[in-house]
């Protein structure tokens, strides 16, 4: 009779152990490597225009992976020249029109020298609006399996790129899926997320809507239409999102993002160098660099040397690209 308890128990603590190990098993052998996807994406000629400011000199360089950049110390530039006089100001006011959209792309994520995540965009004017359109995805371990996130999401600005409406679904396993909606209108900005429905007040003309990463490619297009100088304040929305409660956002207001065009600074990529423009972003996300040329996004920096996180054009940089930081002397 004994025995026979033995075996009762064995069986009963023995089948689901190895049913957890199989599934384990499976989820390990099924698990896709998302990191092989990097291979596929196609890759781009810098266009003609930049390559005036592209040399082959080498010089002591700085991997942005390992780079121990030192933002605090890089000096703000004065910014674009100032326009006297009212009439003239609104005469010469930059138009979306004076752009050349689209812009398109793709990013890879990396942290810790290993990437992480993937994503697509195209900003483009559509009429008097602006559309940035994005996909993507992101992954991490989980036990002995690899999840996978996929997202997109579409973000509808005014000429002046003002906020009118965010949407973005995120596609995760086990239910954890999320879909949102923000739409901007006379102060305003309705957030519906699953069951939940808020409101906050926002200054639509100094808003900027902080989604997944590809949001950043509309910094120095506002940056250049609005003809900012020095530092520029915004209020931000994150999603998701901004404060979870009415009176948190009635009483403190939203999160403010500060963006500084500072000096130009020099990227090497492939035995080459090209002067690039750099815009110091800091707020409750906290510090970052942001490289562009032009108005188009080329890369993003987070952190120090022990826990970083890069943002890289994977389009044009397949290996990324290093800053060549200036000796001081």
């Amino acid at each position: 009779m004994k025995r026979r308890t033995k075996w009762i128990l064995g069986l009963v603590i023995g089948i689901p152990i190895i049913a957890i190990v199989g599934v384990l098993l499976v989820l390990r052998l099924t698990s896709p490597n998302p990191e092989l996807d990097l291979a596929s994406i196609e890759m781009k000629e810098l266009p003609s225009t930049w390559e005036q400011s592209t040399t082959t000199d080498t010089a002591p360089d700085v991997d942005v992976n390992q780079a121990e950049v030192e933002m605090d110390s890089v000096p703000l530039a004065t910014g674009t020249p100032s326009i006297d006089g009212p009439e003239e100001a609104d005469a010469q006011a930059l138009t979306i029109d004076a752009f050349e959209l689209p812009i398109a792309g793709t990013l890879v994520m990396v942290s810790k020298g290993k990437p992480f995540g993937e994503e697509t965009f195209e900003l483009s004017q559509e009429g008097d609006e602006v559309m940035l359109r994005s996909n993507g995805k992101f992954w991490f371990k989980a036990l002995v399996a690899t999840i996978t996130l996929k997202y997109d999401q579409i973000l509808q600005l005014d000429s002046y790129l003002r906020p009118l409406s965010l949407a973005s679904t995120f596609d995760a396993p086990l239910g954890f899926g999320r879909e949102t909606q923000a739409d901007f209108t006379d102060g305003r900005a309705l957030v519906r997320s699953g069951d939940t429905v808020d409101e906050y007040a926002v200054d639509l003309e100094r808003a900027f809507v902080l989604g997944t990463f590809s949001t950043y490619a509309v910094i120095p297009l506002l940056y250049e239409l609005r003809e900012f100088e020095g530092e520029a304040g915004l209020e931000t929305l994150v999603f998701g999102g901004p404060p979870n409660s009415d009176e948190g956002a009635e009483t403190e207001g939203l999160p403010e993002t500060r963006i500084s065009r500072i000096e130009d600074g020099v990227i090497q990529f492939d035995g080459r160098e090209m002067v690039v423009s750099q815009y110091e972003i800091s707020g409750s996300m906290g510090t970052m660099r942001l490289f562009a040329r032009g108005i188009e996004l080329l890369g993003l920096f987070a952190g120090d040397s022990e826990d970083s996180m890069f943002v890289y054009r994977a389009d044009y940089f397949e290996d990324g690209f290093s800053v060549v930081e200036a000796s001081s002397e």
